[in-house]
């Protein structure tokens, strides 16, 4: 071999080793950029950029949004979920992770068509807990997919579907699965909760699929709450309509029914916060950590105060401390990935509830 090299003429064999360097740096750039998208959609066909989404981040998307929507969002080398939290943004809707399970292939297919068809799963049993505003990423510049938090099992009944509802507890992701099918699983090793909830299913011998999926936004007031206060939702800890969490689909409309949610568990709540703190940068981590203990005291400070004095509290926290800039900041940040037109647009639509909500009173 290196009789050959010697036998090559030095211009040649330059000319090699540079073509050689410059595939290696290729190579790595690809890998380096493999599964971050890149969109630049002007007026587009929503089904359009789902697919792109899709294809260049290696993941799968399920709608029940009109196709034929037209969206503009610019994004460059971004992840999925920050591609996604993009698009709902321009689409007015909102994205989550979704796992259905169910004893046959067959059965995820149906239910997949369904939901994307009316946004039901009739006769399936669901748990979401939605993080209240974009949980504890979107304020530091992160938009954290929920499927890879770290979650650790603990199981005190074996039964699949209250072992997914502790998932979805745990992780702020979406499970679903048939309400007459009751298998027992093993629990996993700490893991992640993508892999977690396979490990769950595959051991009950079902089938599972995991898809983002984004549906349209809900409008609702902070109700009884705050925003950052608890995991609210029709679909969360106490099967509340007002809330400060992000929109969902309510549990009736998947087959289940507000009555029969079972309540969060706090310190389930609190373990997928510090998660979530987890997947943000180290110099972030310190500061997020505060943020949580300040906003949880705060909140607890508003338990058993009438309505009307609870927001006056929270009002003058918006307005007058750190933490309410940071909220308010945050809010900016996501408002600032919409076109000038959606912002024009969603500000009338407020202040035509606000003056209805007035007029009525």
């Amino acid at each position: 071999m290196m009789f050959f090299l010697s036998a090559l003429p030095r211009r040649q064999l330059y000319l090699g080793c540079v073509a050689l360097l410059l595939a290696i740096l290729l190579i790595v750039r690809w890998i380096a950029n493999w599964g971050l998208v890149t969109i630049h959609a002007k007026d587009q066909p929503l089904a359009k950029v789902i697919a792109s989404i899709a294809r260049q981040g290696g993941v799968r998307i399920e709608s029940s949004l009109d196709p034929t929507k037209l969206v503009t969002m610019v994004v460059v080398k971004v992840t999925p979920v920050t591609a996604l939290e993009s698009l709902a943004e321009a689409s007015d809707s909102s994205w989550r992770v979704v796992y259905l399970a169910a004893p046959t292939k067959i059965s995820l297919n149906e239910a997949i068509i369904s939901l994307n068809g009316t946004g039901k799963i009739d006769n399936w049993v669901t748990s979401y807990y939605p993080n209240p505003g974009a949980g504890w990423g979107a304020e530091y510049g992160q938009v954290i997919d929920p499927g890879s938090l770290a979650i650790t099992m603990e199981g005190a009944d074996p039964e699949l579907g209250k072992l997914l509802d502790e998932a979805a507890q745990k992780s702020g992701v979406m499970t679903s699965l048939p309400k007459d099918w009751r298998p027992i699983s093993k629990l996993p090793k700490p893991t992640s909760v993508r892999k977690a909830v396979a490990s769950l299913v595959s051991s009950a011998h079902g089938k599972v699929a995991e898809f983002f999926y984004l549906s349209e936004r809900r409008r609702r007031g902070w109700g009884g709450g705050g925003p950052g206060e608890g995991d609210g939702g029709p679909d969360g800890p106490n099967g509340s309509n007002g809330s400060s969490g992000p929109a969902g689909p309510r549990p009736s409309e998947w087959g289940g029914s507000d009555e029969t949610r079972p309540h969060a568990n706090p310190a389930w709540i609190e373990q997928r916060q510090r998660a979530q703190i987890k997947k943000l940068p180290t110099e972030k981590q310190v500061e997020a950590q505060k943020d949580r203990a300040e906003r949880k005291a705060f909140f607890e400070s508003l338990k058993g105060l009438p309505p009307a004095e609870r927001m006056a509290k929270i009002q003058e926290m918006m307005a007058n401390t750190e933490m309410g800039q940071k909220m308010q900041d945050s809010q900016l940040v996501r408002q600032a990935q919409q076109t000038a037109e959606k912002r024009i647009t969603r500000a009338m639509n407020y202040l035509n509830r606000k003056a209805a909500a007035k007029a009525s009173q």
